[in-house]
Formats: structure tokens, sequence, C-alpha cells
């Protein structure tokens, strides 16, 4: 079991200026470098306002040479927002600043507004996806692309460099419905399910995910990984306790931001549903249990988003290193 962490939380409170907000995080990622989590990841949203979403490539840059050997993700990138073209350049530059840490992270997105800002639909995200990840495979094969595209055009197109991972850095794509972890099996490296999913709905898709890859004639199995809201105390009553307003605040934003779609697998957007159904909660022993029990359920990676993150910059990084201590290294999950 890989395990890393997922830096939204991070940008929380936000009555601290965006500047203080990100020098935090730098910090506090710097000294979890040396505590044996296999990555950092950065999600990425626009026009975001209430919340705080520092734009992922730049942050991921200014993130590589605080980091070590620990590997560096985008997690996920909404693919359909960006240039495809500038995409590749823009990762092909980011391998090479991070000497080959990157893993590429991908989804279609979901928020009408910001699709609204490239001109597109819903009805345009998987096909600008496909059409997208396809082009950029070609560009970081060296290759001189000419492609007539719905979505990008390109005359005898060619990238001045190369990725510095061959064939390109690792694809991941997000999922949290049959038809997008059908099409990670086809399209990616491996699948990532999405924070709100149900252990039960993870068990069921990352089936899916196993038979799709047998039939798409991959000559490798594919990661499955989730990302998991991580609540740690003394119980699991305790640990709610601590992240009850953060819950409510992350519950209240998926909702504006209509993120259940009719083809997804039911969100957990509630206090209806415990916390242990689709979170990782509790005591340290708790946590680790369920790390186990994803595991067996064919997991190989897990991102923690850390909903009970105490606010100050040295309890962030005692609160991780207590993470790493008591939940990382008794799973086998401490990256050498």
């Amino acid at each position: 079991m890989r395990i890393g962490f997922h830096l939204t939380p991070f940008w929380s409170p936000t009555d601290r200026h965006p500047t203080q907000i990100i020098d935090e995080a730098i910090e506090v990622v710097g000294a979890a470098s040396r505590m044996g989590y296999a990555w950092v990841s950065i999600g990425h949203h626009l026009l975001s306002h209430p919340t705080v979403w520092p734009q992922p490539l730049p942050m991921l840059a200014r993130l590589a040479p605080e980091t070590g050997r620990m590997r560096l993700k985008t997690s996920m990138l909404l693919l359909p927002l960006v240039s495809p073209v500038d995409a590749a350049e823009n990762i092909a530059t980011l391998d090479h600043i991070t000497h080959g840490r990157l893993d590429v992270g991908v989804s279609v997105g979901y928020r009408e507004q910001e699709l609204e800002t490239v001109g597109l639909g819903r009805q345009d995200r998987v096909p600008k996806l496909e059409e997208s990840l396809a082009l950029m495979k070609r560009l970081w094969a060296g290759e001189a692309v000419t492609l007539e595209g719905r979505y990008t055009r390109v005359t005898a197109g060619r990238l001045g460099f190369t990725p510095c991972q061959r064939p390109h850095p690792p694809i991941e794509l997000g999922a949290q419905s049959v038809g997008a972890t059908r099409r990670a099996a086809r399209l990616a490296d491996s699948v990532f399910f999405g924070p709100q999913l149900a252990w039960e709905a993870i068990a069921k898709l990352a089936e899916v995910f196993r038979e799709a890859r047998q039939e798409s004639g991959h000559a490798t199995p594919g990661g499955v990984g989730a990302s998991r809201a991580l609540i740690v105390g003394s119980s699991r009553e305790a640990a709610a306790a601590a992240a009850r307003a953060y819950l409510e605040k992350t519950f209240a934003m998926y909702r504006a931001w209509a993120m259940q779609e009719s083809t997804m697998m039911d969100l957990q957007l509630s206090f209806d549903v415990p916390l242990e159904s689709w979170a990782i909660c509790g005591s340290p022993a708790d946590c680790l249990e369920t790390v186990a029990r994803a595991g067996a359920m064919g997991l190989d990676r897990i991102g923690f988003t850390i909903y009970s993150l105490p606010r100050e910059t040295k309890a962030r990084i005692d609160y991780l290193q207590m993470i790493a201590e008591d939940i990382l290294r008794p799973a086998g999950a401490i990256a050498p």
C-alpha cells in the first residue's frame, strides 16, 4: 500500500493572506517529505470563491525542490478545461523540474461554471478528455502531429522536448461511476476513486476496473487507488466532532457545485450516513484497521484528505508525523 496526502485542507481557514496560506503549505510539505509519505497531491478548480484552490502546476513546481524523493501528483487536473497542447508542454516541463517524480491525475470535472469558461457543456467532457489524452500521448512520444480534432487543431506540431519519464508520467484517471472506471481501465495506468464514494461502492468499482483492464488487453493490471477523508481522534466520536465544521463546509461546497450526477454511484454528502461507511476515521487503531480492509479490496494506494487538520503550521507538521508513525508505519506504507 502506498499512501500520500492531498493539499485541499491546507488552504483552510481562508482568513489568512493567500501568500501565507501557500508559504505555510510549502513548509508543511517539506517537513512531510521526510516522514515517508509516498506523494503529495493538489486539485484543480477555477473561479472557486469563497474557497481557495491554488493552481496545481505552478504549485507543484514550487514544491519540487522541497520534497526530496516524494512524488508530486495532480489529483485531479480537469483536462477538458485546458488546452491539451498547453497541458502536454507544461507536464513535460514539470516532469523535468521534478526529475521524473510527477504523476498526472486527470478527470472530466463537473461544475457548469468552469465548463462555461471554455465554451463547453457537460456533454463535451468525455470526448474532449479522450481527444486530449490521445493527442498528449502522441506529442509526448516525440511525434510530429497533425490533427483536425473536434476540439483541437494541430498542423505538423512537435514538442521541443519530451517528458523525463518514458513514455510519459503515469496517468491516473479519476472515477466515481462505472463508465469512468471502465474509461480509466482503457486509457490510463490506474484509476483513482473520488473521496465521497462509500467503501461498498469502491469495492464494486475496483472489480469493474480489474475486469475492464483484462478486457482491454493491457499487459499490466493497472493501479487501483482512492481519495479518502482521514479523521483521527481518540475515538470515532471524538474524530467526528473534531472534523464536523470542516465536513459541513465540504458537504455544502460539493452540493452547491452539483457534484452528484445521475450516472455516478451515490456520493456521501451529508451526516445522514455514518462516517465509517466512507471515510477513514477514529483512533489510529481504527484507521489502521480500515486501511487494511482497503488493501483487502485490492486498493494499492490511498490519498488522505485530512479533515481533522489543526490550524497552526507546527501543529500540522506534528499531526502528519503522528499519522506517519501510528498509521503509515504499522500499515507497512512508509516510502523508502
